[in-house]
């Protein structure tokens, strides 16, 4: 499990930018991503990597407290896999994470491979 401190974070892993650690080809990810995030929010770098030929397959589930759908039909309509509102509440939150977790062990993850030249 990876952890980052803001979107810009996350795009540069996952777009192999800077000198911070970057993804492999040979690696299933998945991604769940908060909508409130410093520097680049969630929903843009749900943008970007739908919007991107090699990772527009990366399962990502938004992980948020908002519930406004508008919010949640934006999110889907950019290709989001699954729209997750986090309680307020300390035991329903532990009761969603958990939820979560068991649901992220179900889960069948593509890999991302790299497009071949030539």
């Amino acid at each position: 499990m990876l952890r980052f401190e803001d979107g810009q974070d996350v795009l540069n892993f996952l777009f192999r930018r800077g000198d911070e650690p970057k993804r492999t080809s040979d690696t299933s990810y998945l991604l769940l991503l908060n909508i409130r995030m410093p520097k680049v929010d969630g929903v843009e770098v749900l943008r970007q990597i739908k919007a991107d030929p090699e990772l527009h397959r990366l399962p990502v589930s938004m992980l948020t407290t908002t519930d406004d759908p508008r919010e949640v039909a934006r999110c889907h309509e950019l290709g989001c896999n699954n729209y997750i509102v986090k309680p307020v509440d300390y035991e329903k939150f532990i009761e969603t994470i958990t939820q979560l977790g068991l649901f992220i062990c179900l889960v069948q993850v593509p890999e991302l491979h790299c497009p071949r030249s030539g």
